[in-house]
């Protein structure tokens, strides 16, 4: 067990997130992984001002008081506070799979963001070039082959593509 205040003040590499007292290692991706997850918020970071928000990569969110998750990507307002932890829910989250992932678990972390007051988050699988939108008590499989969250729509197969995948 660890207390949430010496969490807060360490320094993992990588990044883990923090369940009611555990610290957790998340799984790591492999190269699809990581170049879907760049190219996503590559195209998320080029539309920032057009649709007013800041997209971040792996930054803590605390979810619950003694809970914290690090999303792939999340996207905040414009205007949100620039706090080191973000408290506030995300206009958007988004989990890329990794490998070892399985849509079921990581449904499981998805429920923390809506029940925290997350819109809308993405699960996309760079392995099957599947995605699937979850909104509160909703978990859609993408069959048009576009992301949407508010007014956003990405073309996942662009997106795909640049990637490389």
């Amino acid at each position: 067990m660890v207390p949430v205040e010496r969490y807060l003040k360490t320094i993992y590499h990588p990044d883990r997130d923090y369940v009611d007292g555990q610290v957790v290692e998340r799984n790591w991706g492999e190269q699809s992984h990581g170049r879907l997850q760049l190219h996503i918020a590559r195209w998320l970071f080029d539309r920032e001002r057009q649709f007013r928000f800041r997209a971040l990569i792996e930054v803590r969110l605390q979810v619950l008081p003694k809970r914290f998750r690090i999303p792939d990507i999340m996207l905040i307002p414009l205007d949100a506070s620039k706090e080191r932890i973000v408290k506030t829910p995300p206009f958007l989250c988004i989990e890329v799979l990794s490998p070892e992932d399985t849509l079921a678990r990581t449904h499981k972390r998805v429920k923390e963001y809506l029940d925290m007051g997350v819109p809308t988050c993405w699960i996309v699988d760079p392995e099957s070039g599947e995605a699937w939108i979850a909104t509160p008590g909703h978990l859609t499989k993408v069959t048009d082959g576009i992301l949407r969250a508010g007014g956003i729509e990405m073309p996942l197969a662009e997106v795909l593509e640049i990637a490389g995948i």
